[in-house]
């Protein structure tokens, strides 16, 4: 199998080392320079904020491994790395104390896992994750399972569940998050005037369960349930309870109604979302991580690496009002 082609800035790496490489990145200097200075003041997603799902690379880092895609996204400028798995075929001998050194020869932090449903809750396996997570220095583990449960008594009991399992983390220095799709937003089989979401927020303890807002299925689950129980705005729920939401998936699409979540996941910046409104109108941001994330990242023509370079660009690029 062919190595995918070298990014861009590994490319303006790799060119410095000979004098030919050398002249041409001086003569590219400016235009590489310009967009960064641009991007100093007013920038509305942090930079040292900024992480991605590896869901997003994933045949990367079954193909090639962690070890050369892990170096990739640090030069490319990510901080922090969302696991969705810790094996690659690639590397078969890899654990978890080798993906935390590679972690911190590449300057960058585990910033979250996305786990199995019964992996982060059940008694027998959550501990062993929760000691995975920590030794690999993360903050948040979490899983983007449905929270269990149609009607309010089963999501009462789904909800209990992560209290459980968000207080044992804790021992751990962990908290334990929800990542979202279109389903938890829907109607409760027996309450149908109600969001299953909100029952599983108003059943979980704040201080141990904690949340992660895949902001472009949110804004499908708008519209997909919007004839049942009327549209949202995402942005709404974050802003009632700013210190629950520990971390966003910045994912970006075009209205797709072929689609369950209702959009098409897209390159960040190439989509129809209006993030610039999302994220200056958060009035109490706390700390949240920015994981870029896109689903069919694997899908773009120019591949999944090009696919996180370009959207971090985007991200560092966007601007707040008036900047």
């Amino acid at each position: 199998m062919s190595k995918p082609s070298l990014h861009r800035r590994g490319f303006l790496r790799a060119a410095a080392g000979t004098a030919a490489g050398t002249a041409a990145l001086a003569a590219g200097a400016g235009a590489l320079a310009a967009p960064a200075a641009a991007r100093g003041r007013g920038g509305l997603i942090p930079r040292g904020r900024i992480g991605l799902q590896l869901y997003s690379v994933r045949d990367q880092i079954q193909q090639r491994g962690f070890t050369p895609v892990l170096q990739e996204l640090a030069e490319i400028g990510y901080k922090y790395i969302e696991f969705a798995g810790y094996t690659s075929p690639a590397e078969p001998d890899m654990t978890v104390p080798k993906l935390r050194k590679l972690l911190d020869d590449n300057g960058l932090r585990a910033g979250g896992a996305h786990l199995g449903l019964d992996a982060l809750l059940n008694a027998d396996t959550r501990e062993r994750e929760f000691e995975n997570a920590a030794a690999l220095g993360m903050d948040l583990v979490g899983t983007a399972s449905d929270f269990p449960g149609g009607t309010a008594a089963e999501i009462q009991a789904g909800a209990d569940r992560f209290n459980e399992s968000g207080e044992v983390a804790r021992s751990y220095g962990l908290k334990v998050y929800q990542h979202n799709h279109t389903n938890e937003f829907g109607p409760v089989t027996d309450r149908p005037g109600k969001r299953r979401h909100d029952l599983f927020l108003s059943g979980t303890d704040p201080r141990y369960v904690f949340l992660e807002l895949d902001i472009l299925w949110a804004f499908g689950a708008s519209v997909r349930f919007r004839d049942q129980l009327g549209e949202f705005d995402p942005l709404d729920y974050v802003n009632a309870a700013p210190q629950r939401y520990v971390a966003f998936h910045v994912k970006d699409g075009v209205r797709d109604p072929a689609q369950t979540n209702q959009y098409r996941d897209v390159v960040f910046g190439q989509g129809e979302l209006d993030f610039r409104r999302f994220f200056s109108g958060l009035r109490a941001p706390g700390l949240p991580l920015y994981f870029w994330e896109q689903d069919r990242g694997p899908q773009e023509p120019q591949g999944s690496i090009w696919a996180a370079e370009t959207s971090y660009d985007a991200m560092v690029a966007l601007r707040g009002r008036g900047c």
